[in-house]
């Protein structure tokens, strides 16, 4: 059995910063700690939920409100047609690398998301022809009969598949997406009415004869897009505590190396330091009361203080060009509102520090610099940088309708991005249409279509630079 060695172990090198740095970063790296410790256990709860939530809407135990009726006994057969897969000859060159693209259940198990996105490998007409290989339609339900039973994805694209899979064409009267769920909870009957000596493998009529309950077309959508709101859900949250890793990681890479390192901590006695990185260094209450504290001092004035709309519509858009999205955010009728940020703390952080002062001018009241605004100003530019103050001051001008308009559009564009559907005017207006406090904002003229669709295009602008992706 491998072991260390103690005396080699005893002298290897390595830097070692004052003791107040140690504290500062090891602060650091336990704030981003505990954020993927609790990522985790939300992550976990939320699918707890959702495996709930499938145990009831799928075998009608619960029904949603509006719905009624008895479920209708049928088969699998009955409510989809089940196609084969096959391979084009690997001997023959002209039959691959084209542009029909070929699925393998391989490429089905490496997909965390319900669809599948891409392929490694095609095929051209003429492969797909030799072997009378069936192209799917997009929406087809990839099921795996072979190795891998009872995995099954969603296909976004037109797309053929090897002889591993009894694909799923839903008739008129099925939902895909509701079959979809509805497979996962079966994956133990696919699997028992497998057989093989070399691997498991389940025939076209085994597959087609399993039954099923299935309620009108009407509820089977509502049920999957109540199911599919909690994926989604459930994958920015993977999203964010993979993004959280990988900060991790780099931050230990420049942190503990000395490659980079915490400005400011010299200047300060070693309590001070403490005090500032370790115990509020990156905690969100101060992280937001600091943020509060800098828009104050750059959008307030005497004549025009800093009103609460304002800085939460501002608040957004900086975590939303910093972070990539943000955390805390209802669907109020004035837009994206967070609420936290005056009940939980910030606010008052940013008032007891003085680095913020309430302030009334003639009708108008919000808030102005403080006088202890320069220390709430190290912090910002010790933890985001000039850069980030400037991208702010693109905003400076801007009326608080505009900023609702933009924020109202980014939460939605985010949301439908999640879910995996289309950015159009059309998606944003009926996602809007949905929520009961925004509703009645599409009878305003600051939000017409034309006003929704540059809307959508300064989200890509400001927050998606690197994307080629296209509106309707």
């Amino acid at each position: 059995m491998p072991r260390s060695d103690w005396n080699v172990m005893r002298n290897i090198e390595v830097n070692l910063p004052p003791l107040t740095e140690q504290c500062a970063i090891a602060g650091a790296l336990s704030d981003v700690d505990g954020l993927l410790q609790s990522l985790e256990a939300l992550i976990a709860k939320k699918r707890a939920i959702k495996q709930a939530a499938m145990q009831q809407l799928l075998t009608g135990k619960t029904r949603l409100p509006g719905f009624s009726g008895v479920w209708e006994t049928t088969t699998i057969g009955e409510v989809a047609d089940i196609k084969n897969g096959a391979t084009p000859s690997t001997q023959i060159s002209a039959y691959w690398n084209g542009s029909i693209p070929w699925c393998m259940p391989t490429d089905i198990t490496a997909t965390p998301w319900k669809y599948l996105l891409a392929t490694e490998r095609s095929v051209t007409e003429a492969g797909l022809t030799s072997c009378a290989a069936t192209l799917l339609p997009v929406g087809a339900l990839l099921l795996c009969s072979r190795a891998t039973v009872g995995e099954v994805k969603i296909s976004a694209f037109p797309v053929c598949t090897n002889q591993g899979f009894k694909s799923l064409v839903c008739k008129d009267n099925v939902s895909n997406e509701f079959l979809y769920y509805l497979l996962l909870t079966l994956k133990t009957q696919l699997i028992e009415r497998a057989t093989g000596s070399t691997f498991l493998e389940i025939g076209k009529r085994d597959v087609a004869s399993i039954e099923l309950s299935v309620p009108n077309y009407a509820e089977q959508c509502a049920i999957a897009a109540i199911l599919s709101d909690m994926d989604a859900e459930i994958d920015a949250l993977e999203k964010r505590r993979d993004k959280a890793r990988a900060l991790k990681q780099g931050m230990m890479q420049q942190l503990l190396t000395g490659r980079v390192r915490l400005a400011g901590l010299a200047a300060t006695t070693e309590q001070e330091a403490k005090a500032a990185y370790v115990k509020e260094g990156r905690n969100r209450q101060f992280n937001e009361a600091v943020l509060i504290s800098i828009l104050a001092s750059n959008f307030g004035t005497e004549q025009y203080p800093l009103g609460r709309l304002r800085y939460t519509k501002l608040l957004y858009l900086h975590h939303r060009h910093q972070e990539g999205r943000v955390e805390g955010y209802l669907k109020k009728a004035a837009g994206p509102y967070n609420p936290g940020n005056r009940y939980r703390g910030p606010e008052n952080i940013a008032l007891n520090k003085s680095y913020i002062r309430q302030h009334k001018s003639g009708r108008l009241q919000g808030f102005v610099a403080g006088v202890n605004i320069g220390q709430a100003q190290q912090y910002f530019g010790k933890w985001y940088g000039e850069d980030a103050l400037n991208w702010l001051k693109q905003f400076r001008f801007e009326r608080n309708e505009p900023l609702e308009l933009l924020t109202t559009v980014d939460m939605a564009v985010e949301e439908l991005r999640e879910a995996g559907k289309a950015i159009s005017v059309g998606s944003v207006k009926a996602f809007i249409r949905r929520e009961p406090e925004w509703q009645a904002k599409l009878a305003r003229p600051a939000f017409s279509d034309a006003k929704l669709a540059q809307a959508i295009t300064d989200c890509r602008r400001l927050f998606d630079p690197g994307e080629k992706r296209q509106a309707s």
